[in-house]
């Protein structure tokens, strides 16, 4: 029989496996028997313990076992075949639909065919005959904890092959979505896309792609782009809708959120624009409030060959949203003709030329004409179009340079500045951000300490609260006083007379100085509490802002 030979099979594995028992999770035994003589029996003249039973229940028939197994949810039951109201195999089939694998031991005193049939068909560990060997009762049990333990073992370890299969599932569609967009009829494409649970993607078309790109303040959400992408994957992944939908999503090599979708979808409501509208409504509830989202869609394509094309098509239409409020999704037929803007150095100088000489108004006239083309142009390469402002820009942060209006290494500036630039989620506001720029060269030394004393006090303010914190950045300046960091820059050189790096140096120094002349702080403990990790680098650093070490101040001050 099945169980007797599943009996003998684990025997000798119970005697190499005893170990575990000792300090493994205890099980939990139900014992079912409708007399009260052999339940206290089994109950109390077992060392249950030590063959890793924790915890024992008992039941007289089988309709009070079911009441106590929805409580206990035993790993393992120990029952009497024949029993009053209930019988062994009457609670055990009704049992066996809340938890199938339970280990089931069977109690008889009669040996007759249809209840071996039963026990089988109930996938019974084995089955013992009455009246009961108490050593025999305790084998058959430690062999079925060993059974459990091992069954669960395998369930563990089948989890977390499945949370890591779950975890990676996003990037596996993210590379699927890269492969369609770029090279479709790869050859590793299309025994890839027989796994449909996990490509999601029929083998034939037709296809619609759709790109969407995605901007926010790092204030808000993390600088980095890897982290706020790797959250809107995992939502899609498991979300209901897109599953419906069989969206296969990924961002590209040029950050945008990239849908391969099977099926047709149009501007016309008739052709599917509602789903589109819907799927974008879902895409800006799952980013949130902080992510400004946009939408191109391109057109429907009847082969998988041809994904490429659309995916061109709604990358056009993505950034044709850059040009507009991006409320609605854009499609192919609402695209105009568009051209490479070309950057006119004339102008640039020209715009140098008028700062240096105090004609900010004639500086913005460029800007202004510069966005007038620029909206004529349409240019649909969006980093192409940041460039020309970056250069912009950039013109005007060397002029304010040279006027004494800001000092910073020219390295550090275009840095800060093309980190912005690349934020800006619209002309309008690309625009909006060069102009605030040439508006602060515009004030004279007056109206600037007019105007911005009391943002230059909240900015000092939060030096003094935070400038000791890991991580404190003039990025974190910037966002807390709702500033450009090119602004601010400029801004507090003109009102301090010194960048607001030497600003926080020197905040720094008096802080460690203060701090020295206690000579229970550690040196180590001074830089760490001035925002320092490194003492080797403290040490520089301090040399140069206080012309001695921080070991040779502390001597003086002591002195």
């Amino acid at each position: 029989m099945r169980v007797c030979s599943t009996q003998h099979r684990i025997r000798d594995a119970i005697i190499h496996h005893r170990a575990r028992y000792a300090g493994g999770i205890r099980l939990k035994l139900l014992i079912v028997d409708d007399e009260r003589r052999t339940r206290e029996l089994l109950q109390n003249y077992i060392p249950w313990d030590a063959v890793g039973i924790g915890e024992v229940e008992t039941a007289r028939n089988g309709l009070q076992a079911l009441e106590i197994a929805e409580a206990l949810q035993p790993d393992i039951i120990l029952c009497d075949i024949r029993m009053p109201k209930m019988s062994g195999i009457e609670f055990a089939q009704a049992y066996r639909k809340t938890d199938p694998d339970c280990q089931l031991i069977f109690l008889s005193g009669f040996s007759d065919k249809e209840y071996l049939k039963s026990a089988i068909q109930l996938k019974a560990f084995t089955y013992i005959d009455k009246p009961v060997n108490l050593n025999e009762v305790r084998d058959a049990v430690e062999q079925a904890v060993w059974l459990r333990r091992e069954e669960q073992k395998r369930k563990e370890e089948e989890q977390k092959l499945q949370e890591g299969f779950d975890r990676s599932l996003p990037y596996l569609r993210q590379e699927m979505v890269r492969r369609l967009i770029s090279d479709p009829d790869s050859p590793n494409v299309v025994p890839a896309l027989k796994s449909r649970e996990t490509f999601l993607l029929p083998m034939d078309g037709p296809f619609t792609v759709v790109a969407s790109s995605l901007y926010w303040n790092p204030s808000d959400l993390s600088e980095d782009a890897g982290i706020t992408q790797q959250r809107i994957l995992e939502t899609i992944s498991g979300h209901t809708r897109f599953q419906e939908l069989r969206a296969l999503a990924g961002f590209d090599s040029n950050n945008l959120l990239v849908l391969v979708m099977p099926g047709t979808y149009g501007s016309a409501y008739t052709d599917g624009r509602a789903v589109i509208e819907e799927l974008l409504a879902e895409l800006r509830a799952l980013a949130g409030p902080s992510i400004d989202l946009r939408m191109g869609v391109g057109n429907p394509i009847s082969s998988r060959s041809n994904i490429p094309e659309s995916y061109r098509l709604a990358y056009q239409a993505c950034a044709y949203q850059y040009y507009g409020s991006g409320a609605k999704p854009i499609f192919p037929d609402a695209l105009r003709s568009h051209a490479p803007v070309v950057m006119n150095w004339e102008e640039v100088r020209l715009l140098r030329d008028h700062l240096r000489v105090g004609q900010v108004d004639e500086a913005k006239r460029i800007v202004h004409e510069w966005t007038a083309y620029a909206r004529k142009q349409m240019d649909l390469d969006i980093m192409r179009l940041k460039d020309t402002y970056f250069q912009l820009l950039a013109a005007a942060m060397e002029t304010a340079v040279q006027l004494g209006l800001a000092e910073i290494s020219e390295d550090t500036e275009r840095r800060y500045m093309w980190k912005e630039i690349d934020r800006i989620p619209s002309l309008d506001a690309l625009e909006q951000y060069v102009l605030s720029f040439l508006d602060s060269m515009a004030k004279s030394d007056e109206e600037m300490a007019s105007a911005g004393s009391g943002k230059i006090r909240e900015i000092t303010r939060y030096i003094h609260a935070h400038f000791h914190e890991r991580g404190f950045t003039i990025r974190a300046i910037a966002d807390h006083v709702q500033l450009s960091e090119t602004y601010l820059c400029a801004c507090f050189k003109k009102h301090h007379k010194q960048t607001i790096k030497e600003y926080i140096m020197d905040t720094r120094v008096d802080k460690a100085k203060e701090l020295l002349s206690d000579p229970k702080v550690k040196i180590i403990e001074v830089a760490m509490r001035v925002g320092i990790s490194d003492s080797n680098y403290f040490t520089i650093f301090f040399k140069r802002k206080a012309g001695c070490t921080p070991s040779e101040y502390r001597e003086r001050a002591i002195r």
